[in-house]
């Protein structure tokens, strides 16, 4: 609740980039049609004319690997990754990503100039002070290694597939039948107990002999090679730096703050605590009269008994934030709460007791507990931040002359990136080794940068790579000064890891073959030595730690012959769950079912959606590397 009286508002121009960088990259289908290069050794897969890269993969299954790790926790397995049904369904979806390019291509669906106009004034990320920012867009192209012209065909490609992606799942319709039992279902509880069988108990029955484990290696040779790698001496130049070695005039600075004044004044603040007493939107008059009647109530016996506030609000409060602390939100300036707040905290004196005052929460009895009167910052206080800003300034003009010789100095003077750092000032460092495909340190780490970098031109012919932005106002430029061609482990150096993965696997197929087993004595009503744990209630929205697999498999169990007893095989092993009672909710609020009607509208859009790229497929034609299974993530 404090979080909502509170209406911070202010703009957070990091969030904005970091939303934007996310949303481009990672919400377009299809993105690869502007990276594309000849089909080489590392194309894991086409789709039509576009190409799924070994790159693309590796991210796509690092991605993966996370949501399982946080998923399972300390349980995780890292063996699962290299299961080749686990990697088909990351590269599917890979695929499917590709085919909705395709589909908009050929649907010939086209976002004009005026459309794509209106897109980039009103984002956000693109604006100072709510306009759009002509400098500002220059400065995110040129950090995403585009020119203005790139970002805009990226984000018309955008706009483009959004909106065929929207023309599909439009046409999902909803019968009102499919929707009560989706919406009975959906808030169904199932009683169930589990029993996990884990490998761990079949690993010491586990006995390789040496030929299956050379075999083993021999089937996965790529993933136990190491791959290609680079150390590299680099120069950073970046605007902070610049604006580090900049002095700041004493006199620029007087005439700043003289002029500025305004700027460095510290707003009034006020302390307070508040018991809140909160109305239901659906409340009928009476039972509003009768809150805001015990509201006054309580307002008469804390003004009796000012000391006893704090173990008021934390029995009566109903601001769950703030009773637990007495009722106190800290310090808070004008502009912090919601108005009726404000004006009667900011009309009272130190320990004064206000209220009841309305809000749209309901009734506060507030009580000022301290106040911080406005203060302005002396020149000597405000230096610090006027040098920081006026150094920023000249180094922001510098930066762009100091780019544009850095740019040119690693071009002309190509074998070395002494000249650069004697013409400019700028350190030569020097990186560790960097695998490729995996990831760089700090500023090495852009794609871009990483592209040239392992280039023929870096690596063969010993030349700088070109200076690139790597961050906004960040440019590096690099030259590689040692290089490991991929090599291939031998077996004798890998084999206590092959066989640690050898056991585990083998483990993991007779714990599925145990519960199989179990399940079918169950079933023929047999004595299988489960132990069944105490019954707990799961849903849909409960898991209660249930993975995805069981709890679909519990909620397929025929509810009219229980109890019933599920099996399933999980990468982790084999879960039997024995369902024993059906839980029926009684009512479902308005709110919830509009949200639930929305949630299976989503569903079934997506499997309209599922169905026209299965479509795509056989029309545009797919192919996938036989090799595409066997190398694991990169890490």
């Amino acid at each position: 609740m404090l979080d909502k009286i509170r209406t911070f508002a202010q703009y957070r121009i990091v969030k904005f980039l970091f939303a934007i960088f996310l949303i481009i990259p990672f919400g377009l289908f299809g993105i690869d049609y502007y990276f594309r290069t000849p089909l080489g050794g590392d194309t894991v897969a086409t789709v039509g004319d576009l190409r799924v890269s070994q790159q693309d993969f590796d991210t796509a299954l690092r991605q993966q690997q996370e949501t399982l790790a946080a998923q399972f926790g300390r349980n995780f397995d890292q063996s699962i990754m290299e299961n080749p049904e686990l990697r088909r369904s990351v590269l599917d979806r890979v695929i499917n990503e590709r085919l909705v390019s395709q589909g908009a291509r050929r649907a010939g669906v086209s976002i004009d100039d005026k459309a794509l106009a209106d897109r980039i004034a009103n984002e956000p990320a693109f604006q100072e002070d709510g306009k759009f920012s002509r400098e500002r867009y220059e400065a995110i192209a040129r950090a995403q290694g585009y020119s203005v012209v790139g970002l805009d065909e990226l984000l018309r490609d955008e706009m483009r597939l959004s909106r065929y992606r929207d023309a599909i799942v439009r046409t999902a319709i909803v019968p009102r039948a499919t929707l009560e039992g989706f919406i009975r279902l959906s808030e169904q509880s199932r009683e169930v107990s589990m029993v996990a069988i884990g490998p761990e108990a079949f690993l010491a029955s586990v006995k390789p002999t040496e030929e299956q484990l050379k075999a083993y290696y021999d089937a996965r040779a790529k993933e136990f090679a190491v791959p290609e790698q680079v150390r590299v001496e680099y120069v950073e130049l970046s605007l902070d730096a610049l604006a580090a070695r900049t002095p700041a005039d004493p006199e620029e600075v007087k005439k700043f703050y003289e002029a500025n004044k305004s700027r460095f004044v510290q707003r009034e603040e006020r302390r307070a605590s508040h018991i809140l007493l909160t109305v239901k939107p659906d409340a009928t008059e009476a039972e509003k009269k009768a809150v805001e009647e015990k509201a006054k109530a309580l307002a008469d016996e804390v003004r009796r008994k000012p000391a006893s506030f704090a173990e008021v609000a934390k029995k009566q409060s109903q601001d769950p934030g703030s009773a637990v602390q007495g009722g106190d939100l800290g310090f808070f300036a004008r502009g912090a709460m919601v108005k009726p707040f404000e004006e009667a905290a900011f009309g009272a004196k130190k320990d004064e007791i206000v209220g009841p005052v309305k809000s749209d929460f309901g009734w506060h009895v507030i009580r000022v507990t301290d106040i911080r009167p406005e203060k302005g910052k002396s020149l000597a206080e405000a230096t610090p931040e006027i040098e920081a800003e006026l150094k920023k300034g000249v180094a922001a003009r510098r930066y762009t002359e100091v780019a544009e010789g850095l740019t040119n100095i690693v071009y002309e003077q190509s074998t070395s990136l002494k000249p650069a750092s004697d013409a400019f000032g700028l350190a030569v460092q020097q990186s560790g080794w960097i695998p490729k495909g995996g990831a760089a340190p700090g500023v090495l780490n852009n794609p871009k940068l990483l592209a040239e970098i392992f280039s023929d031109n870096a690596i063969k012919a010993k030349r700088n790579t070109a200076a690139i932005e790597v961050a906004p106002s960040v440019m590096v430029a690099a030259r590689v000064v040692e290089h490991k061609p991929a090599d291939q482990r031998p077996f004798d150096t890998v084999r206590a890891s092959i066989e640690q993965r050898f056991k585990r696997e083998e483990a993991v197929k007779l714990a599925v073959a145990d519960g199989e087993t179990k399940l079918k004595a169950v079933i023929e009503g047999k004595d299988a030595g489960l132990k069944w744990p105490a019954p707990l209630a799961v849903s849909r929205q409960k898991p209660g730690g249930l993975p995805p697999q069981v709890l679909d498999k519990v909620f397929r169990a025929d509810a009219k012959q229980l109890p019933a007893v599920v099996g399933v095989a999980t990468p982790m092993g084999y879960s039997l769950v024995k369902v024993t009672k059906v839980i029926e909710v009684d009512k479902i609020d308005d709110d919830k079912r509009k949200a639930l009607a929305e949630q299976l509208k989503q569903t079934l859009a997506l499997a309209e959606l599922e169905s026209t790229l299965a479509t795509l497929r056989g029309r545009v034609g797919v192919q996938v590397s036989k090799e595409a299974f066997d190398r694991k993530p990169t890490p």
